[in-house]
């Protein structure tokens, strides 16, 4: 199966191959030169590798959404994946402040972290952001399955706004095309 580049890997793009007999796609996600999905399993070096539709579905929502929406809490951290560790630590006896300020942050993950659209698949836990000009990226692999261990585990960078939409849109397009 041939392997297909979009972007470039020292700012930010996508890399994958179809594999039609299992009807899964092979992805890698390059930032800074660093493919944020490689991971090892069992002492073998992998990519995610799956039916990605439910993740291609993801990054249509979040483009079509893409607009100023900061974490919904105060808290210290650079980057959203650091500041949803520090979240949640948040604890209080007042069960409706509990239930609004996580209901606050579950709302908030759903349109930003498209973990909830794995479908099972071996993916990064990666949080997508709009801030000002550019689409922050960012990724906490601290926690993987047992046996998967993420060759990133926490960091984040800043991509060109324009250069994450014309890279992610471009993926799309051939995701469909290749798939529906």
């Amino acid at each position: 199966m041939e392997k297909f580049l979009i972007g470039d890997k020292n700012v930010f793009a996508i890399s994958y191959r179809f594999f039609e007999k299992a009807r899964e796609t092979e992805l890698e996600m390059y930032v800074d030169g660093k493919n944020i999905l490689a991971f090892s399993r069992n002492g073998q070096q992998m990519t995610t590798r799956w039916n990605l539709d439910e993740i291609a579905e993801w990054l249509r929502s979040f483009l079509k959404g893409t607009k100023q929406d900061p974490y919904p809490v105060e808290t210290p951290g650079r980057i959203a994946a650091e500041k949803d560790i520090q979240a949640r630590e948040y604890d209080t006896d007042d069960m409706a402040a509990f239930d609004a300020y996580y209901d606050a942050l579950d709302a908030w993950n759903l349109r930003h972290r498209w973990h909830t659209a794995s479908a099972g698949a071996i993916l990064a836990d990666v949080y997508f952001q709009l801030v000002g000009d550019a689409v922050e990226i960012s990724w906490n692999n601290q926690e993987a399955d047992d046996g998967v261990v993420f060759e990133e585990q926490i960091g984040g960078a800043k991509v060109p706004k324009a250069v994450f939409v014309r890279v992610v849109d471009d993926f799309l397009k051939a995701y469909a095309t290749q798939w529906f």
